[in-house]
């Protein structure tokens, strides 16, 4: 009998301590779960880069090697949707999650800015623990508006503010946060020190610096963005490659081009170039597998005087319109995603997105809640391979008065009205990418649908002050 009671409490000890062992085990385990480092974000935003001037998107008459890497090593994007056809509100819509129908700044100019009360994409993932940087071109508030980078949530932020400025690729000074970082080099009109090698050396120096922590870089650089001019020793790679006639800049103080293909093929080399030294970085500081990297631009090819080159290059690849079209040309961007053990590589998927995609996707990364109310929804569960709901549609708008310019997608559909006061359009993508049949008369239901869904979609633009005159480039260039 005294055996069989010692055998239950040596029992009872044993499992107590089975049990204390499995409870520590777990606490231990969400511990290191909660202590984690959380993922690094890196998105790579081009400037006026069309759907087809990646050799990934079908470009043939250069590569980009290392932007192609990203892609075969990750997912690619077929039906990705830019914020806008321009880039102020394109970008507006990245960082707040809201399409051109809600988000704060929907047109270009240096007097629109987000508020104290706009929620962005640096400012959630600050609060979240993340290290935050921007290094290019903003565009969504000056220094002495409420817009500005550092009052939306960035540690850091090193390029250009304004626009207009962002049109100079030898600045005399560039902005490093409220204080001007001058490149005297540049002073009397030299081609000296090219902004866009400066930014990105400052990307780099700000990814190194934040290594041992979780960061997210946003790199919305500069180039491909006219003005047409990069260095030599990007140029000679495709200097005469081309039967070329020039093309002089109409803007006064602004560099044209003798060799307009040449150039505008040098400065995506250039900005590709510049890629893979991120991506190596991220190598060789050990972090590679712990940062997902996205690439993207910010609305589509330059038409107007420039059309001509992105014709040449068919840079909106088989789309229909150039940058300032709602046309599939003007919106239309590449995205690829690259995220090692998570995004299965080399995957494509056609899954309906846009810019404001990105915050509820950032947000879900690093584990946080998104804001309420957003038009956003986070790509992570399709980045990682699973099944997910999609938009209803897909909306943009520009202007103000009773009939702006929009346009709308839902499924296969979409309406667009291609200039104010104009007939609304519909067009079948799936049946007709190019946008070259208007099937608005043969589908009277589709279109008023679209058209009601359209109404729903818009609320009253934010009033802003009357804007200031043009900056002259004697601000920027001297």
């Amino acid at each position: 009998m005294i055996s069989f009671y010692r055998r239950i409490r040596a029992g009872t000890r044993l499992s107590f301590a089975l049990v204390l062992a499995t409870l520590f085990s777990s606490a231990g385990f969400a511990i290191a779960t909660e202590n984690a480092r959380k993922p690094n974000i890196v998105f790579i935003l081009a400037d006026d880069l069309g759907y087809g001037e990646l050799s990934c998107y079908g470009q043939k008459k250069f590569q980009t090697p290392n932007i192609d890497k990203i892609a075969s090593e990750g997912m690619r994007f077929t039906q990705c949707y830019s914020g806008s056809h321009v880039c102020a509100p394109s970008r507006s819509t990245l960082m707040t999650g809201l399409h051109t129908g809600h988000t704060p700044v929907r047109a270009n100019g240096g007097d629109r800015y987000l508020y104290d009360t706009d929620v962005t994409a640096a400012e959630v993932l600050k609060k979240a623990g993340y290290a935050t940087g921007g290094f290019g071109k903003w565009g969504l508030g000056t220094e002495d508006s409420p817009g500005a980078p550092w009052k939306q949530g960035f540690d850091e932020w090193f390029g250009y503010l304004h626009q207009v400025h962002a049109h100079f690729f030898y600045p005399y000074w560039l902005s490093k946060n409220d204080t001007k970082f001058f490149l005297p080099e540049n002073e009397g009109h030299k081609r000296a020190r090219y902004s866009h090698d400066e930014i990105h050396k400052q990307a780099l120096d700000f990814i190194r610096r934040n290594k041992d922590g979780s960061f997210f870089a946003y790199l919305p650089y500069t180039l491909p963005h006219v003005e047409l001019v990069v260095p030599e020793d990007s140029m000679k790679k495709y200097r005469g490659k081309w039967k070329e006639t020039p093309l002089p800049d109409p803007r006064k103080g602004y560099i044209g081009s003798d060799e307009p293909y040449a150039t505008f093929a040098a400065m995506i080399d250039r900005l590709d170039g510049s890629v893979g030294e991120v991506m190596a970085l991220l190598k060789e500081l050990k972090i590679d597998d712990n940062t997902i990297v996205i690439f993207s631009g910010d609305n589509g090819p330059q038409g107007n005087q420039w059309q001509r080159i992105a014709d040449f290059f068919q840079g909106a690849g088989p789309l229909r319109g150039y940058k300032g079209d709602f046309y599939e040309g003007g919106i239309r961007v590449p995205l690829i995603a690259r995220w090692p053990h998570k995004i299965k590589a080399g995957t494509t998927s056609d899954r309906l997105c846009a810019f404001w995609d990105f915050l509820p996707t950032a947000a879900e990364i690093a584990g946080v809640a998104a804001p309420k109310n957003i038009d956003g929804i986070s790509l992570l569960p399709t980045l990682l391979g699973k099944k997910q709901g999609g938009h209803e549609s897909l909306y943009w708008e520009m202007g103000t008065g009773k009939n702006p310019t929009f346009a709308i997608r839902m499924g296969d559909w979409k309406a667009i009205r291609p200039v104010p006061n104009a007939k609304v359009e519909l067009y079948n993508l799936k049946k007709d990418i190019a946008e070259s049949k208007n099937v608005a008369a043969e589908n009277p239901e589709v279109l008023q649908r679209l058209i009601e869904l359209a109404q729903r979609n818009h609320l009253v633009e934010r009033k802003y002050p009357a804007e200031n005159p043009r900056p002259s480039i004697d601000d920027y260039v001297r």
